[in-house]
């Protein structure tokens, strides 16, 4: 029964891998189709040595350099079983080394592969990806790596899930009932968590074992780099930070457009990209934004 009202819920949440439709190809210097599959924006990464932006939207996976020039388009396939799939419109990525990452997601073609990817892992950066658990199973929709230790919100089960193996075995801890978009954890203590949907965020002070609402919080985006720098980007583009763990919070910036995912690097270096694909980076907390890409 679970299982089933967590199906219900990923088809509610508007991820893009229930349409027929692959990603359609990028017009020159855009990312995002602004009329195409929901969500826009999946994943907004820092690659590890390069410092160039891993960015993937329902237009695919592309490598953006906050130093100026074209996005690189980055053309992905995951196998299982000895069957091969395009991936990357509706990719989730997380990097762990210089050209390491994992992910999770649908496939861009239907059919060949099960609808949920499980959890993927690519050594060539994004090119070529292999499923190591959960085909067919799981669909991670939101993945943070804290302390050595992978945490993702998973859209099939409802669950977070907690790796120590990278991604190869996880506990399971049950979340509210609601589509989920934001999975952060507090640097300094892991059993503290952050759990959003588009309309409420949930707290667990236990790891996971339980939760309770903090607030309405229509389209907030998180990121937290230290445990006394919590950022949230709301819905209207108020940027905002919480040296307690979200019980207060005091505004520091503006944007001019909705966030769709905020990417913290320290707490002064962090990135926004926004629903219309434009990238904005800040080097004083939050408080002056400068673009880095304009669709």
């Amino acid at each position: 029964m679970r299982k089933a009202l967590a199906l219900a819920l990923v088809a509610l949440a508007g991820c893009g891998g229930g349409s027929e439709d692959r990603p359609k190809a990028p017009a020159a210097a855009s990312i995002v189709d602004p009329e195409g599959s929901s969500p826009l924006v999946n994943s907004l990464e820092v690659e590890p040595g390069s410092g160039k932006l891993l960015v993937t939207t329902n237009r695919g996976f592309f490598r953006v350099d906050p130093k100026g020039g074209d996005p690189e388009p980055i053309k992905g396939e995951a196998t299982a079983k000895g069957r091969s799939v395009p991936v990357g419109g509706f990719l989730e990525v997380l990097p762990t080394g210089p050209k390491t990452l994992l992910g999770s997601g649908h496939p861009d073609r239907k059919g060949t592969l099960p609808e949920f990817l499980g959890v993927l892992r690519s050594e060539d950066g994004g090119r070529t990806w292999n499923v190591i658990a959960r085909l067919g199973e799981a669909d991670l929709h939101r993945m943070v790596l804290k302390q050595g230790k992978l945490y993702a919100f998973d859209a099939v089960l409802g669950a977070v899930l907690v790796s120590s193996d990278g991604g190869k075995t996880f506990e399971e801890h049950i979340a509210p009932p609601e589509p989920m978009v934001e999975l952060e954890i507090d640097p300094g203590d892991a059993r503290h968590m952050l759990l959003a949907s588009e309309q409420t965020t949930f707290r667990s002070e236990n790891g996971g074992d339980k939760w309770r609402p903090l607030a309405r919080s229509p389209g907030v985006r998180y990121a937290w780099p230290e445990p006394d720098a919590l950022y949230r980007a709301d819905g209207v583009g108020t940027i905002s930070v919480s040296a307690d763990g979200a019980d207060s919070w005091t505004p520091v910036g503006r944007l001019k457009g909705e966030p769709a995912r905020l990417k913290a690097l320290d707490a002064d270096h962090l990135y926004v990209v926004l629903k219309t694909g434009a990238i904005l980076e800040s080097r004083d907390g939050a408080k002056h934004w400068k673009p880095v890409y304009r669709p």
